[in-house]
């Protein structure tokens, strides 16, 4: 006679997972909320613009990629993406070097000087930059830099800084010193620690600051509108506002260059993701 055995019901596990409920189903409320403007910007980037007006929100019935063309043309959208590309990357890979400098400079000078200009920098990053805005103007007029790269990177680089001082010195504060001391016996000097132990260790530290200040260089408005007055140097996000101008009703070619624009940016962070992550927890954690 073959008995039945019925499952025993954990009840704690039911318990930990009621509790869970209220805060999952509101996760994927906000994930939803977040997503859809994203998958709406997809698709209408794919449409022609009578189905556009015709059809917002459903899936394109006649997918092209003219909107694509037309704003890679027509609009020149491969010389302003050229501009964003040169100002971000200079702008970052210099700003990279000099707060990797001075937060080596800083960890490895201990003192109340060493600690207050840390301080003084880290205050940087509480400072709105359009409180900054007006006095950096006045001084990239002086120079004569007004329509000019170099006074829109010095600009980024400058507003770059606080943050990058702060993400850095956070990280090389946590190499060992045994790693040190034992590259000290072998011979290693001041710049050749830097070099080939502090700098190689920080690059999660890098990516960080690379995709969280570069994302904000990347999608800055306010600084080449009022700087870069010629066509021929607008950036992306001041182009766009033209194309918006020119093309007023036509959302397909907008969304198009949206998503243009945006391509990089998620490149960045797929590829950096690794040492994004890890450099979060190693500026959290001491």
């Amino acid at each position: 006679m073959s008995t039945q055995v019925t499952p025993r019901v954990d009840t704690r596990s039911l318990l930990r997972l009621a509790r869970r409920l209220p805060i999952n189903l509101l996760l994927i409320v906000l994930s939803i909320a977040m997503i859809y403007p994203i998958v709406i910007i997809v698709i209408t980037a794919f449409k022609p613009n009578l189905e556009v007006l015709t059809n917002p929100t459903g899936l394109p019935q006649a997918p092209t990629f003219d909107n694509f063309v037309t704003s890679w043309q027509d609009a020149g959208f491969a010389n302003l993406f050229f501009n964003s590309v040169l100002l971000t990357v200079v702008s970052m890979t210099v700003a990279t070097f000099v707060a990797a400098l001075a937060s080596y400079a800083i960890v490895r000078q201990a003192t109340r000087i060493g600690s207050g200009v840390y301080l003084l920098l880290a205050a940087g990053i509480f400072l709105p930059m359009q409180l900054a805005l007006v006095p950096q103007f006045r001084v990239v007029r002086d120079l004569g830099l007004i329509n000019n790269y170099a006074g829109v990177i010095l600009i980024y680089i400058a507003g770059a800084l606080p943050f990058g001082v702060f993400l850095m010195a956070a990280f090389m504060r946590q190499v060992p010193k045994e790693i040190v001391e034992a590259a000290v016996i072998d011979g290693a000097g001041y710049f050749t620690l830097f070099r080939r132990i502090f700098l190689p260790l920080a690059r999660p530290a890098i990516a960080t600051f690379w995709v969280l200040q570069g994302v904000g260089v990347w999608n800055d408005y306010l600084v080449p509108q009022l700087l870069l007055t010629d066509p021929s140097k607008r950036t992306l996000t001041t182009g766009v506002l033209y194309f918006k101008a020119q093309y007023l009703a036509d959302w397909g070619n907008i969304m198009a260059a949206v998503l243009i624009m945006s391509l990089p940016i998620l490149l960045l962070f797929v590829f950096a993701q690794r040492f994004f992550v890890s450099g979060l927890y190693a500026g959290a954690v001491k």
